[in-house]
Formats: structure tokens, C-alpha cells, sequence
């Protein structure tokens, strides 16, 4: 394990941490993200003993998107106010993993490709329902600081997330191909530390405001 691996998986144990200590006085989106950490770290496990056994982690790669994708949306469902965002997100979700099925059988065989095209797909609506869940947090304004709302802390975990990692994650089988690996590496790992640590920052402050309710 190198010391980028390691430091990722400490950050995972710590948030995995925060949502079981949280999970009982968390609102249903949050026990949903506290959830992606286990489902995170398991499938990393899974990549690297993939890795080691058959040299090649893509088959796990493509279930990692689908699988944190449909977590992300269903987290967005139940944030989004609106029916019709909610019933966008529902069709989307659905629309997605009828994709990532074709995907991985035709275009970008799942044994053997990294799923560029899912996660430029993936990434692009994360970024479009972040942006439009901002749109409604400036519509709908609550008392409470934004920066003490773990929607705020979640929302830019996502758009940061995907906005950064778009190019880096849609375009590895071609920067493969130039063998420029050191870079994207470093780039990668430095992305998941940031989101890993807002989402903890996420977790927190929703406790905080469910705790505050009974207060």
C-alpha cells in the first residue's frame, strides 16, 4: 500500500467512524451518504485484490461509479423539494444504469476497460444536480448558517468532486496511453482526500442540526 492509499483509507476509517457514532440522529439522505463510506472502502478492497489476482481492477471500476452514482441521486432525491426535480432524478438514475449495462458489455467491455464514458456521464448529471440544489438553497433559505448545513457540505463535496475529477476520470485511457501516470495519480488521490473530509465535515453538521431539533 503507498503512502497516497493509505492516507485515502485512514480518511475513510475516520468518516466511516462519523457515521456510526451520527447514523441514529441523521436525516434519511445523510444515513444514505453515511452508507457510500463501508460500500467506498469494501469496493476499494475489492479493486485492489482484483488488481492483484487478475491485473486488471475495471470490472469493480465500473460498479463502483453505478453504485455511488445511485446513492449520490437517491441522496439528491430526497434533498430536492420539487416533484419534477425529484421525478428528473428517478428517470435519470433508471436511464443510467440501463447505460452502464450496455456500456459494459458493448462499448467498454467491463473485464477489461476503464468506464470512461460512464463516468463522464455520471459526473456531468452529479454536477448539473449539484448546481440546481444550490439554486434551490438560494430559493429556499433556512436560519441556519450555510456553513454550519450539512446539505452545503454535501452539495460541494459532489461538485467539487465532479467537476475536477470530469476530464481526469473521463480521459485515463488516453492519458494512458501517454504514459503520463504520475500526475493524474497524485491529482486523483488529492481529490478523494477533499471529498472524503467535506463529507465528513457533511455528516457532522447534520448531527449537529437533528441533534439541535431536540435540543
Amino acid at each position: 500500500m503507498t503512502i497516497q492509499e493509505a492516507v485515502n483509507f485512514s480518511l475513510l476509517i475516520i468518516v466511516f467512524g462519523i457515521g456510526v457514532v451520527c447514523y441514529s440522529k441523521l436525516t434519511t439522505p445523510f444515513k444514505l451518504l453515511a452508507l457510500t463510506v463501508p460500500i467506498t472502502i469494501l469496493l476499494d478492497l475489492c479493486s485492489k485484490i482484483s488488481a492483484h489476482l487478475y491485473k486488471t481492477n475495471a470490472l469493480v471500476l465500473h460498479l463502483e461509479c453505478l453504485v455511488l452514482y445511485v446513492f449520490y441521486s437517491c441522496i439528491y432525491y430526497y434533498l430536492f423539494q420539487s416533484k419534477t426535480m425529484k421525478k428528473i432524478v428517478l428517470i435519470s438514475t433508471i436511464a443510467i444504469v440501463g447505460f452502464a449495462f450496455v456500456n459494459g458489455i458493448f462499448l467498454q467491455p467491463a473485464y477489461k476497460a476503464f468506464p470512461s464514458f460512464l463516468y463522464m456521464v455520471t459526473n456531468t448529471m452529479l454536477v448539473a444536480f449539484s448546481l440546481l440544489l444550490f439554486k434551490q438553497m438560494l430559493l429556499y433559505p433556512i436560519k441556519i448558517m450555510i456553513t454550519s448545513q450539512g446539505i452545503f457540505w454535501y452539495n460541494t463535496s459532489i461538485l467539487f468532486f465532479s467537476t475536477t475529477m470530469f476530464l481526469n476520470l473521463g480521459l485515463t485511457n488516453y492519458y494512458a496511453q501517454l504514459k503520463f501516470d504520475e500526475g493524474i495519480y497524485y491529482f486523483w488521490y488529492g481529490s478523494y482526500y477533499i471529498l472524503n473530509i467535506l463529507t465528513g465535515i457533511a455528516l457532522l453538521n447534520n448531527y449537529k442540526e437533528k441533534k439541535s431539533e431536540y435540543a
